[in-house]
């Protein structure tokens, strides 16, 4: 007989100690893979979407629809659903002056019409978890091209997994919020988000198709052109904003020769000269209230070409990182467009971790958390002072608009800066030590 190792006889010891048995260790279990965890998320993010619908259904289906916070004229499901209405009884949706959605969704919701609401709550989860895997496929195709990118020396990156950016996505309250109020903004977000992640990937006539399509629901994406464009890598920039301008005018053409001029008055038109002043978590409303209509075309230009004329600067200074110019111009229209909502925001935040590497040179990040946390919550709160109890007026609820987009552009030029100063990490890494002043 041979003497028991060492090993084992410790492991004898220590089982008689505790009068029980010795047994051998057992192996760890194996590393739930990627794909499975982001499936995990997707199935999840589902469920409580369902439960909430199940559980709280009449709240959801009266209340969050008209909220001013979630809903504008121009993504309104309340709309949407007149607009079905009038077609359904061969009546022009345009003639009634509420309806300012795009045709698409017309077709896209023409057979769910004559349905349970069930079917279009499915909609609305489904459009979610494809937005949600969009970003995960996009977070995975940045990682994969950072990889093989000068980094900065001696730098240990934090990797910000797919399935984690898609969980912080799909469980964002704003988000949730958005989905359950049925706002149709969730499908121009979509077209976004393909367009980013066809351009990333090379598939530049894909990217250009969401694009225009994201254009056509929404004038503001037209701004994405110009980093989609550069995505092309010099090969056919000009060939590329040709091809999505002859898109977006085709789909204009095409639905004007049906619907008529009407069609592009209560769309394009109504959005450009804000022609409801239905308030929102926007600039516009109260401003517009407020001004004379003798200076009303001045200023609507200057408004409108405040959001529009960051595209061509933006894109072009972040040239070498297309895709970090694409997202803080999705923060710019978030911020600026005229009928801006807490989906936009909640599209732009979703977009923030695939650039993780960033977070360690933010610096104002505590003062626009506090920002945006006293402008979403103080909203609803103003709201229901002015409007449901009448001890407030408009200006409580467009200051707290006011405290939500400083946060957002706080967000944005801290993002800039942050951006600025790793490039200069990159390229000259001798100025890590030091503080970098603009003269």
């Amino acid at each position: 007989m041979t003497a028991p190792s060492k090993k084992n006889g410790d492991a004898l010891v220590d089982a008689l100690r505790t009068g029980g048995t010795a047994k051998k260790a057992s192996p760890p279990p194996p590393a739930q893979t990627e794909s499975a965890q982001l499936a995990y998320v997707l199935a999840v993010g589902c469920l409580l979407r369902i439960c909430i619908l199940v559980m709280f259904g009449n709240f959801v289906h009266d209340y969050l629809p008209g909220r001013v916070e979630l809903s504008t004229p121009v993504t309104s499901f309340k709309r949407l659903s007149e607009g079905l209405h009038l077609s359904a009884h061969n009546i022009s949706p345009y003639n009634g002056g509420v309806f300012h959605h795009s045709p698409l969704l017309l077709l896209a919701f023409k057979g769910l019409y004559y349905l349970p609401e069930a079917f279009s709550d499915a909609v609305y989860i489904a459009m979610d978890v494809l937005i949600a895997l969009g970003l995960a496929k996009l977070a995975g195709a940045r990682v994969a091209r950072a990889a093989q990118q000068v980094g900065v020396p001696g730098e240990t990156r934090f990797v910000c997994r797919p399935s984690v950016v898609a969980a912080l996505y799909l469980f964002n309250p704003l988000v949730v919020a958005t989905s359950l109020a049925k706002s149709t903004i969730v499908f121009s977000h979509a077209a976004i988000i393909g367009a980013l992640y066809f351009g990333l990937q090379g598939l530049i006539n894909w990217a250009v198709v969401c694009t225009a399509i994201a254009t056509h629901l929404s004038i503001y994406p037209v701004m994405l052109i110009a980093p989609i464009s550069l995505m092309t890598h010099s090969r056919s920039i000009a060939a590329t904003v040709l091809k999505f301008t002859a898109l977006v005018l085709l789909l204009h053409t095409l639905f004007v020769a049906i619907y008529g001029v009407e069609y592009f008055t209560a769309t394009v038109d109504f959005t450009i000269r804000v022609s409801d002043l239905q308030p929102n978590v926007g600039l516009f409303w109260y401003f517009f209230i407020e001004i004379f209509d003798e200076f009303r075309a001045f200023f609507i230009v200057v408004f409108q070409l405040t959001a529009l004329a960051f595209a061509v600067p933006v894109a072009y200074r972040f040239r070498f990182e297309p895709l970090f110019a694409g997202i803080l111009l999705v923060g710019i229209m978030s911020a600026l467009k005229s009928y801006p909502a807490w989906g936009d925001l909640a599209l732009f935040f979703g977009l923030l971790p695939i650039y993780e590497d960033l977070l360690k040179y933010t610096q104002y990040v505590f003062l626009s958390a506090n920002l945006l946390m006293f402008g979403v919550g103080l909203a609803p709160v103003f709201w229901h002072l002015w409007i449901e109890q009448g001890s407030g007026n408009a200006n409580f609820f467009y200051a707290a608009t006011l405290v939500y987009v400083f946060g957002q552009i706080t967000v944005l030029f801290d993002l800039g800066s942050a951006m600025l100063r790793r490039e200069l990490d990159i390229n000259e890494p001798e100025t890590r030590t030091r503080t970098v002043v603009q003269e």
